[in-house]
């Protein structure tokens, strides 16, 4: 192996962590929640912990998989009325919403934080029965919106200053199928 494809090899590894960790979060959540319907129903013995797992990967799964979502292009978005605009217009238009999508992300990254501080940080209170610190569930939602904004942005302007960059974009004939 050369040391230049390993090198890009964790380039890849690195910019795709975000989606190892939501699909590591959606297979556990499916083979936990998958179990504890087995036990409670068919052995009525339920797994105490199932909650607490399945909130975990739940708002891991969301934050990490949003992250992705932006990369790709996938979030939904209603431009029907951007593309009948002249393209003078739609430059516009782009550029007034890239600044909605990065106030929007930056106030709730501010303010997840914040709130994250004050109800969970100063407590420190833990799940009841597996001891896991709040903090540690709910944590991701700032990192998740600080990946967003690098996520959208560097999708969107990377390819502009960066010629050998690949970016998975998702077009309308696949969003539809």
């Amino acid at each position: 192996m050369t040391p230049d494809l390993g090198k890009k090899t964790w380039v890849k590894l690195l910019c795709n962590l975000d989606l190892f960790i939501a699909t590591a979060a959606l297979i556990i959540l499916t083979l936990v929640t998958s179990v504890g319907v087995f036990k409670r129903y068919v052995l009525q013995d339920p797994i105490l912990w199932q909650e607490e797992v399945s909130a975990f990967c739940q708002v891991w799964m969301i934050y990490m998989g949003a992250s992705v979502a932006f990369r790709s292009g996938s979030h939904v978005a209603i431009e029907m009325v951007i593309d009948a605009l002249p393209e003078k217009a739609q430059k516009f238009f782009g550029c007034v919403i890239d600044l909605i999508v990065l106030f929007v992300l930056v106030f709730l990254c501010v303010k997840s934080q914040a709130y994250i501080a004050q109800v969970f940080g100063r407590s420190g209170r833990p799940t009841p029965i597996l001891r896991i610190p709040y903090t540690y569930i709910y944590g991701v939602a700032p990192w998740g919106c600080g990946l967003m904004i690098v996520s959208y942005f560097a999708s969107h302007y990377a390819p502009r200053f960066i010629k050998d960059i690949e970016v998975p974009r998702q077009n309308s004939e696949e969003a539809a199928a």
